[in-house]
């Protein structure tokens, strides 16, 4: 009754309200009106001499999301932009924390804890032992140290017991501008244990370098290392920041499975206009429209498997109106 409940609060429902002519009980149907996950579940209750049936129909798969990242009391980044925009679309979201700080750490300094390896998973073993586990994804981000991202890939592992499906999407969170800001181990980590098997793997220009050893100097150098990111093991690859020399235009490339050609990959690049001034959280914030946008996508456009160039295009969209009205806000308390 609990897993019901929470599946469909703040839900509109349709009910039918139906009388069995060939007996006294009455059924009701409760169809949520946003799709939610099959199969057919009956709950019966048995009240005085008539039997009332309450059925749910799970029509299609509803995303729910185990959203690990960090959290900070200021700003947003990480589980503190992430769950806000994916349950303003609409999508179920749980989060662990993996520290909680004053600030990000791009300010002269920070406090706050981060939490171990064993209390991450505690965690998860608290979800798994109510049965609530059962995530469509696993969406990752900051993670500080060595041991909680090998959390990371043991969740995964575990989710996937779960739910075979489980989809995957990854911000590998290590730097910006050329510089990481955590430890150089987690890169390998990253490298081995992560990157292969991750369906969604979203590195800015500096993170992709890292885990590819691959210098980006050109758009040449760019497909090398989306090419070295699926040997790795990555499924689809988007990189979401690329900057060539001196430009006013920020490039985007991905690259995902052809459904026509085994071993074999689409590509796509787009150019976005920058932007002045410099925006904490704009990758966590994509890799949560990402996620939000690959599944909407597949829905609406009856696939299996949505368009990542437009899934992509929607992302950017969004991120850009977010920032528009962030500069706008701004110039407005000046």
């Amino acid at each position: 009754k609990q897993w019901y409940q929470r599946r469909v609060r703040d839900r509109e429902c349709t009910i039918k309200r139906e009388t069995n002519q060939s007996s006294s009980s009455i059924s009701f149907h409760l169809l949520p009106i946003h799709h939610i996950i099959s199969p057919l579940i009956y709950l019966d209750f048995l009240s005085y001499s008539s039997s009332v049936s309450i059925a749910i129909q799970y029509q299609s798969m509803e995303p729910n999301v185990l959203s690990i990242q960090s959290w900070v009391c200021h700003g947003y980044v990480g589980n503190k932009c992430a769950v806000f925009a994916l349950q303003t679309l609409g999508i179920e979201v749980d989060a662990i924390n993996t520290v909680q700080f004053s600030n990000h750490t791009g300010y002269p300094s920070f406090t706050g804890k981060v939490l171990s390896g064993s209390e991450v998973w505690e965690l998860v073993e608290g979800l798994v032992k109510n049965k609530i586990a059962n995530y469509s994804h696993l969406l990752t981000g900051y993670n500080k140290n060595v041991a909680s991202l090998r959390n990371v890939v043991n969740i995964r592992k575990t989710l996937q017991d779960i739910n075979p499906h489980l989809i995957h999407v990854c911000d590998p969170v290590m730097g910006d501008n050329g510089k990481l800001y955590i430890p150089e181990d987690v890169v390998k980590v990253y490298q081995e244990e992560v990157v292969p098997g991750t369906d969604y793997l979203l590195p800015n220009q500096t993170e992709a370098e890292y885990l590819t050893g691959i210098p980006i100097k050109s758009e040449l150098d760019a497909l090398k290392a989306l090419d070295r990111l699926h040997e790795m093991g990555a499924k689809n690859v988007v990189i979401t920041s690329l900057y060539y020399g001196e430009s006013d235009e920020i490039i985007v490339m991905g690259s995902s499975p052809s459904l026509d050609k085994e071993k074999s990959y689409n590509r796509f690049r787009i150019k976005v206009p920058k932007l002045k001034g410099y925006f904490s959280g704009t990758g966590d914030l994509f890799s949560a429209l990402l996620l939000a946008w690959t599944q909407k996508l597949s829905q609406s456009e009856s696939k299996q498997h949505s368009d990542l160039k437009h899934v992509t295009q929607k992302v950017l969209s969004s991120l850009r109106l977010v920032i528009e009205r962030i500069i706008k806000s701004s110039t407005k308390t000046q």
